[in-house]
């Protein structure tokens, strides 16, 4: 039994509202966990009539089909304009016609074996009939995922800035004969060298060039209009199969690969009611009266399984106009309800709106900080913690939530840690929920998720009502499930693993990654590390599979390292390298640019360009210092830390070091930056430093 040290807790006595016990403790492991409302019997339908996405579909059609559903912004107008939930209705039954008739589906037998968590007595032979989707984020996502869910086809969708190489793969290793394009995506597909059996492509527009559409077509490749297909479809309509088995593939999810190619992860019918269902059952649910703003890539299932989430609940869909960029313009003209956000965009936004605060003239900046300072003081209130505040709302962060619509009442965040003081600071800007989620693409992204008021750092709540929890022990690496913390309190740690309904079907032909990922007993293994806090909340600590071995056989855990130093004063992102040919690691560091300058003119350094800041060596052992002192606070040993390090002005998104989900790919960074290691380690380290490795 190993000792964890000390968790800071905004509360200690906290009773335990996550993850309950059932049954005995496992052996290598802790016991089974489950949600509070599903201690019986795991969930998976949104409601008692609803087995399957088409039954979900026309619930919601029969709820709200008058009403106002997808939105797209007129550029012109700036304005959302919405069609009604009926119309997209018609389109996607019309879409799945014109499939079906014109032979456009590749259909599929190729793979023998799914995994199921209980076998609901329904007759899926396992046939799957694919079509591809290759665009960013626009209502014909909606009409085309609608059109495979009401007809029982199979979505494959492209990552929209997957260069050529990607592509390819995902042609090659799905053969779809028929893929819904851009004009973009047409572009990039008549300049991919392999198409392998791709003949005709379902275009949105038609602005693509005449060069490409005569490459296509000398390629074989016959391009169709969108508005054809429809128009095809309307007249010639195929009636609805029935009954279309719980466990009928919906969708491909690709996953980003951190490590190579891309893995088609099939994910189910089923899984996506799961998942459905969880969020519904949760604090953070959607109603007709919301309004989501699509902006996340809808091929990463988060987004997903939030879309199918809206088409439930009739929840508006607006999508954004297709500039990052301009994101906050969107947000003003959507006026979401529901803000859903990646840890790297809300930190940017964090700085955006400090920056705004200090600018302002000092009566107004000290009026501001006052009125943060009571609603964060209100929060923690042990008698009635609230992020509402009856006076400082109206005159203050009224104007704060209008800059994003005005009608924010809830945040969602997920896919990496975010700090408790970014998390309280939007709660009190807004006065709306912020909730934490953890997911994987093969636990359809949605496995964990947090209750309202939940204030303790650094958690990502507790298990959803369609799946179970355990941590299984890593000896090796020292997390084991009988661990205690330093007062002898029952603190388990171990790799985080679920089974239930959400649990993907498996990898498409890729069996031994299939059983690498789920067990014999049906645990899908996430390779991340966790540990349960006392009131029952996971947090994530670790990465399994991410150990880099040292010179004199020490194993490091880069992401722990990570983990820590993104907590640090000044640092936006942080990516750390070790060598077995090398005895210390070294880190690449994203400074914030706010905290860059001030460190700078605490240093009587007047420079305020980030990318010379970043090149001065005072600049440099500042960081290197700030790092080991906070990575020491946090109980890294020696030689976990960075003894050296660069620091990089930009985003590693710019550099291409990112997955769509904000994950790091580490084959390509260490590619990027194959010559600054080189450089860094290509001279000894001073002797006060090498005497503590």
């Amino acid at each position: 039994m190993s000792q964890v040290s000390s968790l800071p807790q905004s509360n200690s006595h906290q009773k335990r509202v996550y993850n309950i016990q059932i049954g005995n403790k496992l052996p290598n492991a802790t016991h089974v966990m489950r949600n509070p409302k599903s201690l019986d019997k795991l969930l998976y339908q949104p409601m008692p009539n609803i087995h399957n996405l088409q039954d979900l579909i026309n619930e919601g059609l029969k709820n709200f089909g008058q009403r106002e559903f997808i939105g797209n912004k007129n550029l012109q107008t700036g304005m959302y304009e919405y069609e009604t939930y009926e119309n997209i209705y018609k389109k996607a039954r019309a879409l799945g016609s014109s499939l079906q008739n014109l032979n456009l589906l590749k259909v599929s037998r190729e793979q023998k074996t799914f995994r199921v968590y209980s076998n609901l007595n329904q007759d899926f032979d396992g046939t799957i009939k694919m079509v591809g989707i290759y665009c960013k984020n626009r209502p014909e996502w909606t009409i085309s995922d609608m059109a495979n869910a009401l007809y029982g086809y199979t979505m494959v969708p492209i990552y929209d800035t997957l260069g050529p190489d990607s592509v390819s793969y995902v042609l090659g290793h799905s053969l779809i004969t028929t893929c819904i394009c851009s004009a973009q995506s047409i572009e990039i597909l008549s300049k991919t060298k392999q198409l392998f059996d791709l003949k005709n492509i379902i275009s949105l527009e038609d602005n693509y060039s005449k060069e490409s559409n005569q490459i296509l077509t000398q390629r074989g490749i016959k391009i169709i209009s969108f508005s054809d297909i429809i128009a095809l479809g309307i007249k010639n309509g195929v009636p609805l199969p029935k009954n279309i088995p719980t466990d009928t593939i919906f969708t491909f999810s690709y996953t980003s690969g951190t490590t190579g190619n891309p893995k088609g992860a099939m994910l189910t019918h089923r899984n996506l009611l799961s998942v459905v269902q969880s969020k519904q059952n949760g604090d953070h649910q959607f109603n007709e009266a919301d309004t989501h703003l699509s902006y996340l890539p809808l091929p990463h299932i988060f987004e997903r399984f939030v879309h199918v989430t809206c088409w439930l609940s009739g929840t508006k869909i607006a999508y954004y106009s297709g500039n990052i960029l301009k994101l906050r313009e969107d947000f003003a003209a959507a006026k979401p309800t529901a803000a859903i956000f990646v840890p790297r965009l809300l930190n940017k936004i964090y700085e955006d709106l400090n920056n705004f605060i200090n600018n302002q003239p000092q009566p107004q900046k000290e009026y501001i900080q006052k009125a943060i300072n009571e609603k964060l003081k209100n929060l923690y209130s042990e008698q009635n913690p609230t992020v509402f505040h009856p006076i400082y709302d109206e005159k203050i962060f009224k104007k704060f939530n209008e800059m994003f619509g005005g009608k924010i009442k809830q945040i969602g965040s997920g896919s990496a840690p975010l700090s408790q003081k970014v998390i309280d600071f939007f709660k009190v800007i807004f006065s709306a929920n912020f909730n934490q989620g953890y997911g994987q693409t093969e636990g359809t992204g949605l496995e964990t998720n947090q209750v309202h008021g939940d204030n303790v750092e650094n958690n990502v709540g507790g298990i959803v009502t369609g799946i179970e929890l355990k941590l299984e022990d890593v000896p090796d690496m020292g997390y084991l499930s009988t661990d205690k913390d330093e007062f002898g309190n029952h603190m388990p740690r171990g790799e985080i693993c679920v089974r239930g309904h959400s649990v993907f079907a498996g990898y498409y032909k890729d069996e031994e990654k299939t059983i690498e990922a789920i067990d014999s007993e049906g645990w899908l293994h996430s390779g991340d590390i966790g540990i349960i806090l006392p009131n029952g909340a996971l947090r994530i600590i670790d990465r399994k599979k991410n150990i880099m071995k040292l010179q004199q056989g020490e194993y490091i855990s880069p992401e722990k390292v990570e983990n820590i130093y993104i907590r640090s004063r000044g640092v936006s992102e942080a990516y750390i390298h070790g060598d077995s040919m090398q005895s210390y690691c070294v880190g690449i560091i994203v400074p914030n640019p706010d905290e860059i300058v001030k460190i700078a003119k605490e240093l009587n350094i007047s420079e305020t360009s980030i990318e010379a800041l970043c090149k001065n060596k005072l600049i440099n052992d500042a960081y290197l210092k700030i790092i080991q002192e906070f990575g020491k606070r946090e109980g890294l040993l020696s030689f976990e830390q960075a003894h050296k390090i660069y620091l990089e002005p930009v985003s590693l998104a710019f550099k291409g070091c990112l997955t769509q989900s904000f994950k790091l790919q580490r084959h390509i960074a260490k590619q990027v930056f194959k010559q600054i290691f080189d450089q860094m380690y290509s001279t000894p380290l001073p002797p006060k430093l090498q005497s503590r490795l």
